[in-house]
């Protein structure tokens, strides 16, 4: 149950990630056209929140799929893939974790 908890927060945050950094930082961008040079910033600031989020809250699914204890490394690729987004995310469960039901956030 532990792994399906994770699996659910993994997608929890990608899916707030991605809402939020479009919604606070995407839509000034759209909407302000000097700023509008500085739209690929968008994923790094992405990428950045969900490294954060990564290490504030431990979570690791190399870990999950080797069965071993977080490494700092395995949080921070964590962090980058939920940074990148909840279908992303989707994609990278489905490969490593096949037959088991993937909770949609």
């Amino acid at each position: 149950m532990n792994e399906l908890l994770i699996l659910a927060g993994s997608f929890a945050l990608a899916f707030l990630i991605e809402t939020l950094v479009e919604y606070l930082v995407g839509e000034p961008i759209n909407h302000i056209p000097k700023l509008m040079p500085f739209k690929w910033l968008m994923m790094y600031v992405s990428a950045g929140v969900g490294v954060g989020l990564g290490l504030f809250y431990k979570i690791d699914l190399i870990a999950l799929i080797f069965q071993r204890e977080a490494t700092v490394v395995g949080i921070v690729i964590t962090g980058l893939a939920i940074g990148r987004g909840s279908n992303y995310l989707h994609q990278f469960v489905g490969k490593f974790f096949p037959g088991k039901p993937i909770p949609m956030g």
